[in-house]
């Protein structure tokens, strides 16, 4: 349904003779003002029968019948529409499918990896967190999903890289100086030109041993984690796994942060090797973050 136009100019609607005369004008000018509001309104009452264009009163609405404490000083209006629509699309019955399609529609199609480990009851959930208000309506709504004897992990994928290039050149040298004709300090004796690049960066050429060797290095610079700036994780796992991708896992408990704002990765000196910022809210039960540093050819 698309909202009428009901922009008007009061004056243009009056005979030419009047448009000229002075009070005609102030009194459109005034009443002009009115029909402005009055159209917006109008507009808006057909918005909010719709949960993606309703305004911030019908969304208040919806949250108060839902129990949502809004936090107006950080969350947006199309979230909070968001939230709205997801809360109330969560229907039962409740299936793998049916998840799969919340997690594609909160999280992203492809962003996400689902495991579930029935022997252990537990169901592993790894995305990329980037926004803190969507990562908390990934939790409310797994665990409203879930049967109460399955236990949710979520694993933050922070997702780094490195491209590795490389480019041949050709140059010539050309002397300067032959037998018999020779200007002393006229000239260097000989000069080098480039001449032409014989291989650009977007021919492959780097072997596997190269990308592996990269990755390892990297896994032995890497010596430990700091969430937020300031609290040092010590207790990492690196792994190497394939195609040449190091993997940097480390947990982080409720007692060190009740939310995750910036991770970082840090070499044997303190030196700061990657810095990323994000948006996690850590649960009771702590959470796993993971580092995924793939090394690949590319520019």
């Amino acid at each position: 349904m698309m909202n009428p136009d009901l922009t008007v100019n009061l004056l243009e609607q009056l005979p030419p003779w009047y448009r000229e005369v002075l009070d005609y004008q102030e009194i459109c000018k005034t009443e002009q003002a009115a029909f402005d509001a009055l159209a917006l309104e109008i507009n808006t009452v057909g918005d909010d029968f719709f949960l993606q264009t309703m305004g911030a009163e019908a969304v208040a609405l919806w949250e108060d019948t839902l129990g949502i404490t809004p936090d107006l000083q950080t969350e947006s209006l199309d979230f909070r529409r968001f939230r709205v629509l997801n809360r109330l699309s969560s229907r039962p019955p409740y299936t793998m499918a049916f998840l799969r399609q919340k997690l594609d529609e909160i999280i992203g199609p492809g962003k996400w990896t689902l495991t579930m480990d029935y022997a252990n009851y537990t169901l592993y959930v790894e995305s990329s967190a980037e926004d803190q208000q969507y990562s908390g309506e990934l939790l409310v709504t797994i665990g409203k999903v879930k049967p109460a004897h399955i236990v949710f992990v979520n694993t933050p994928l922070i997702q780094d890289g490195i491209l590795l290039s490389e480019t041949i050149t050709g140059a010539f040298t050309r002397w300067n100086y032959r037998l018999g004709n020779w200007a002393l300090f006229s000239a260097p004796f000989k000069s080098t030109y480039e001449e032409e690049v014989i291989k650009v960066p977007e021919t492959p050429s780097i072997q596997p041993q190269l990308l592996t060797d990269t990755a390892t290095y990297l896994a032995s610079d890497v010596a430990s984690a700091r969430i937020n700036g300031a609290i040092p994780i010590t207790g990492i796992t690196k792994e190497i796994v394939a195609p040449h991708t190091l993997v940097v896992s480390y947990d982080v408990s409720v007692t060190q942060a009740d939310t995750i704002t910036k991770a970082e990765l840090l070499s044997g000196s303190g030196q700061v090797l990657t810095d990323v910022s994000l948006y996690v809210s850590v649960g009771a039960d702590g959470i796993r973050m993971k580092h995924k540093i793939p090394v690949k050819e590319g520019i």
